[in-house]
Parts: structure tokens; C-alpha cells; sequence
């Protein structure tokens, strides 16, 4: 046997004993060496030894690279996701991300909900203050003021001046039985006889003072107003039905709004207020309030209408206005509407720890106006809520994930699982990241591999 075989010999036998008790072959390898294995991507440590689970670009949250570097989206450095440590249950989120994101939040305080709503609406003519001009006689017409639609006319204006010819026998029967002193009786049933047949008392107490026939007519308008309707022009035949003329007063005017179904309480008992763009800064005060018994089907409004003095005439009908519906709310706890979001199915907020972690909450609302929502469940007097940088609270931890933890109370600490995979149908499952890096990576920028949520 040579020397050569003997050794190799020699080195199986000691090879075999020290496996077989168990020796350990090499020397461990120091810290640091390079024959130490590279550590699996994503449980690197940051200097303060938060562990690193990988790295994103705020902007671009759906996309995880393995290492650290430039943004290949934006000129901008990576931002790290760390693996959730915060004692309270809440989602961490990078101080410096809220810093420079300029994160808003706010306090929730207890009060009423003050409802206001505003209204669009038109000024309309007063139909109750509506005169319509007829002769009451058969006659033709002898004089017409000089007027047209639209202008503004007194109380007690003469329209125009008729010939009743058929009047003028009646009258001479009348001043007849008067000369011969008849019985008066008879003579009341004559004189009520000319007033049936349209004569005003104007009218017969002239024919009493002058003792002779009067059978020119003047037609004038009762009331103060606008001519909406002339149709009179001289020589013109007339009889007693005819529609002569129309005049619709202007004080007071109506305001009328179509307010929606949801408002009907603030319609019926709220303190409503009048502008027009005509007069900026002018708020005129309402009077009388009417609101119709029948809602329009077809867009779900109920016709509010006001009762508006308008002495100096400012308000001209076909103006266009606004109603303010002023009234009190439900009692709870008033929050930024800006701070709520809204699933349909439920809504919820992202509430600030005292560790500065964030947690989401399930909350009931009971209504909203002017930038303010009342909530009366899941939320205390106190508690703050985020107003602005939602999107970066996102960014970093899926919020349907963390609720969904938050309905099972038999699920993992919400700091083991604050990365959690997002759940099917969430929203924002296109930009939540997961908590295990993915299997499949694509080579990005500067040898490093970037993962897309799929």
C-alpha cells in the first residue's frame, strides 16, 4: 500500500468517527466574514433595529423594491415600510412621511349640528294681489290711457273711458220717477237695477247730483302694480266679460324654492333668509311662509313659498334668489366632514393614537352640513381624527384589513398583522402593500427588484 492511499484512508476513518460523534468539522465563521449568507430581502434592520420589511415610493405605494435607493418613478429616495411595533394597536406610519406630507388632524367635540341649506329660488309676482279689468256693461271704447305692458301704474288710474248706451234709458226711468216723486220703493227698485247692471256707485251718485244721464264709463285699476296684460285700443267694441286689462301689485312679492324632500323639516319650521345676486349683501326679511301639500313627483321637491315686503320695488319679479334654511341638527360629536370616509355600506375615520400610530373606526353619522358631520357611535368626545393625508395612512397599512382585524376579536395583535395583505374588493387593494414580500420579483433600476400588488 503507498503513502498516498494510506492518507486518504487515514482522513475517511476520522471523517466518519467525527460525524458520527457529532464534532463539528469547521470553525464557526466571524461575524462579517464573507462566506456569511446575505440576508433574505426584507428583514434588514434600520439603525434604530426596526426591522425593514421593504421599500416603496409614497406615490407609487403598490410597488415594493427589496433594496434601498432612488425612486424610479420620482427623484426622490425610497421610503421604508417597518414591520408595525406600536404598543397600541394602531398603523405606523414613517414621522418623516407625516412631516413633510403636512398630516392635518382634529379634535372630535360634542355639540349640535347647526343645518343650513341653501336654496335656489325666484321672484315671483304676488297672485293675491292680482286686478283684472272688465267693463260689466256692453259699450265701445271712447279714450285709452297712454300705457303698455309692463309699466308701473297708481292705485285708481284711469285705463280707459267706455260709452254704455244701454244705460242711458234705465237712468232716464230712474231721474223720472224722482222728478214726479213716485213711491220709493219704486224708485229704490230702479236704482238697484242700474247698480246690477254694472253701474258703480261712483256712478249713480252722479246721476243723483247732476239729475242727468251719465253713460261714460272710466275703468281704472284698484290696486298699485305693474300691467301685465292691455288689451284695449279706442272705438273698440266691449261687452260686460271681456278682459280689458290685468295689474299685479309688487309688495309684497313672492320668493318661491323647490326644496328637496331630505329638507323638509328646515322648510316647514327653519328660519329662512333672502338674498338676490341683484343686491349683494342685502338679506331682505320674510313674512308669511306657505309650504305647498303636494311634492312634485317626478323630482322630489315641495314648492316653499315666501311672502317677501318689497316697498321700494327692489325685488323685480324674475329676479333669480337664494333661501337659507337655518335649523338645529342632532346632538353627538362634530367632526371635519373631510375626515369621514364614505363605503356606502359604512364609514369610517382614522383616528391618532397617543403613541402617534393611527387606528380606523367604524362610526355612525347622522348627518352633515357646511363642512361639519355629527357622529353618534364608535367615536369619544375627544378622540383625534385625520383630516388631510389620508391617502399616505393608505399608502402604508391596508384600513379595511385592519377593521376586519378589529371585528375579530379572536384574530392576531393588530401589531403582528398591521401590514397585513389587503382583502378582496377593498377600494385601494391596487395600492395596499403586503406584509410577506412576493415570491416574483422583476429587476428595476440599479439592480434592484421592485414588486407590484396583483
Amino acid at each position: 500500500m503507498s503513502a498516498k492511499t494510506f492518507a486518504f484512508l487515514l482522513i475517511g476513518l476520522v471523517v466518519g468517527a467525527a460525524g458520527a460523534r457529532g464534532w463539528p468539522l469547521l470553525a464557526p465563521t466571524p461575524a462579517g466574514d464573507a462566506a456569511s449568507p446575505a440576508p433574505a430581502a426584507g428583514s434588514e434592520s434600520s439603525p434604530d433595529g426596526r426591522e425593514v420589511l421593504y421599500w416603496y415610493d409614497p406615490m407609487y405605494p403598490g410597488t415594493r423594491f427589496d433594496e434601498p435607493g432612488k425612486s424610479p418613478f420620482m427623484d426622490m429616495d425610497l421610503t421604508p415600510r417597518y414591520r408595525d411595533s406600536s404598543e397600541g394597536g394602531g398603523l405606523a406610519v414613517d414621522p418623516v412621511q407625516v412631516q413633510n406630507l403636512g398630516l392635518k388632524t382634529a379634535a372630535a367635540e360634542k355639540g349640535a349640528l347647526s343645518l343650513v341649506r341653501d336654496v335656489p329660488a325666484n321672484v315671483e309676482f304676488n297672485r293675491y294681489q292680482e286686478a283684472r279689468i272688465q267693463p260689466r256693461a256692453e259699450g265701445f271704447v271712447t279714450e285709452v290711457s297712454p300705457l303698455a305692458v309692463g309699466d308701473a301704474v297708481e292705485a285708481g288710474s284711469e285705463l280707459a273711458r267706455i260709452t254704455v248706451p244701454g244705460w242711458a234709458s234705465d237712468q232716464s226711468e230712474y231721474l223720472l220717477l224722482k222728478s214726479q216723486r213716485a213711491d220709493a220703493r219704486l224708485i229704490g227698485g230702479v236704482r238697484e237695477k242700474l247698480r246690477l247692471s254694472g253701474m258703480p256707485e261712483e256712478m249713480l251718485a252722479l246721476v243723483d247730483k247732476t239729475g242727468s244721464v251719465q253713460t261714460s264709463l272710466s275703468l281704472s285699476t284698484p290696486i298699485a302694480g305693474v300691467v301685465t296684460s292691455l288689451d284695449v285700443y279706442p272705438g273698440m267694441n266691449v261687452d260686460k266679460n271681456m278682459t280689458l286689462a290685468v295689474v299685479q301689485g309688487l309688495d309684497p312679492v313672492w320668493v318661491t324654492a323647490e326644496v328637496p324632500q331630505s329638507d323638509l323639516s328646515l322648510a316647514l319650521d327653519g328660519r329662512p333668509r333672502v338674498t338676490t345676486p341683484a343686491w349683494p349683501g342685502r338679506v331682505f326679511p320674510t313674512g308669511g311662509r306657505t309650504v305647498l301639500a303636494q311634492a312634485n313627483q317626478e323630482s322630489r321637491t315641495v314648492t316653499l313659498r315666501l311672502t317677501v315686503p318689497n316697498p321700494d320695488g327692489a325685488l323685480r319679479p324674475g329676479l333669480t334668489a337664494q333661501v337659507r334654511l337655518r335649523g338645529q341638527g342632532p346632538e353627538g360629536l362634530l367632526i371635519p366632514t373631510q375626515s369621514l370616509i364614505d363605503l356606502g355600506d359604512e364609514q369610517r375615520v382614522v383616528t391618532r393614537l397617543e403613541d402617534g400610530s393611527f387606528l380606523p373606526k367604524l362610526v355612525e353619522v347622522a348627518g352633515s352640513s357646511k363642512g361639519v358631520t355629527v357622529v353618534t357611535g364608535g367615536l369619544a368626545e375627544g378622540e383625534t381624527v385625520v383630516v388631510s393625508g389620508l391617502f399616505l395612512i393608505d399608502s402604508e397599512a391596508n384600513l379595511a384589513g385592519a377593521l376586519e382585524r378589529m371585528r375579530r376579536p379572536d384574530g392576531p395583535p393588530a401589531s403582528e398583522t398591521a401590514a397585513a395583505a389587503p382583502e378582496a374588493g377593498h377600494d385601494h387593494d391596487a395600492s395596499a402593500p403586503s406584509a410577506e414580500p412576493s415570491s416574483s420579483s422583476a429587476p428595476a433600476e440599479g439592480g434592484r427588484s421592485a414588486r407590484a400588488d396583483g
